[in-house]
């Protein structure tokens, strides 16, 4: 008798694979370790909005019920380890069912992450005025879900190689549009000739490309030995730095200390972001039309 195999699904993961699975993929266990920190920040600015403004900032009377008990803080524990328990879990599910079309069921995950991420980002918002919260975070909200969704919907896996060689044949194929764009219409065959011939010919100018790469690193250092001076200027800027002077030599989470680390923690990604994609050019360049 001819047996079919199982459809996978979630029903047929066991207890070992939904909490173990995330980490056989370096992209997927990035993106856990990424989404983990977001139960923390809902939890912590949930419990500032609570205990600044009131009962009227929250509208889960579940919430309401936990934050006015003496046993808040279980509230705040399940709130940070059941969202990183379920990312693990999403991260799982979907390389347990990708190679499945049919069992595979993205949405719903997709879902849930952007409503907790939208959420974490509105309390950001509401807490600090920095901008409309429930715009902001329904923004948020919209753009987390097309996102994930894109991503646990693919069937290949994400990386470096292909993220660089994605952006480089659109850069390469702009490129060629630019060139071609003044050329006359008969003229096209032999342009394409003549690039053949250019690239079966042995490369030179070998010092140019070496004086490129030497021009990438410096300006990653020159970033790298900026971080300091743009971290002090937040600092200025925030008022972080007169922290010790205001409220002692003890540093404590509050609006202004949260303030500034926050802008502090973004400005170092960007920087960092920025250093690395330096680095990464200057060991991809090579000689050609720039």
């Amino acid at each position: 008798m001819q047996t079919t195999a199982r459809r996978k699904s979630f029903a047929t993961m066991t207890s070992r694979q939904m909490f173990s699975l995330w980490w056989n993929e370096r992209w997927i266990r990035t993106l856990v370790i990424l989404l983990a920190p977001i139960g923390l920040i809902d939890a912590i600015y949930t419990s500032l909005l609570f205990h600044t403004f009131g009962m009227d900032y929250e509208y889960n009377p579940l919430v309401r019920m936990a934050l006015t008990s003496d046993l808040w803080f279980i509230w705040f524990l399940a709130n940070v380890i059941s969202f990183s328990i379920f990312a693990m879990i999403a991260g799982s599910y979907y390389l347990h069912t990708r190679s499945s079309v049919f069992d595979s069921r993205v949405g719903w995950l997709s879902g849930i992450v952007a409503f907790r991420v939208g959420a974490a980002v509105y309390n950001v918002l509401l807490y600090y005025d920095l901008a409309p919260a429930l715009l902001g975070g329904l923004a948020i909200t919209i753009l987390t879900f097309l996102a994930s969704n894109k991503l646990l919907n693919r069937t290949t896996d994400v990386s470096w190689a292909g993220f660089k060689g994605y952006w480089r044949a659109k850069y390469d194929r702009l490129h060629d549009r630019f060139l071609l764009r003044g050329l006359p219409r008969k003229s096209e065959i032999e342009a394409v000739a003549l690039m053949t011939d250019k690239e079966v010919k042995p490369q030179t100018g070998i010092s140019r490309v070496w004086m490129k790469r030497a021009g990438y690193i410096a300006l990653a250092l020159m970033i790298f030995f900026l971080t300091p001076f743009a971290l002090g200027v937040v600092a200025e800027i925030t008022g972080v730095g007169s922290f010790t002077d205001i409220y002692g030599p003890l540093m404590f989470w509050n609006e202004l200390s949260g303030t500034g680390f926050l802008i502090g923690f973004g400005v170092i990604i960007v920087m960092i972001s920025i250093i690395m994609f330096l680095i990464l050019k200057a060991f991809s360049v090579e000689e050609g039309a720039w």
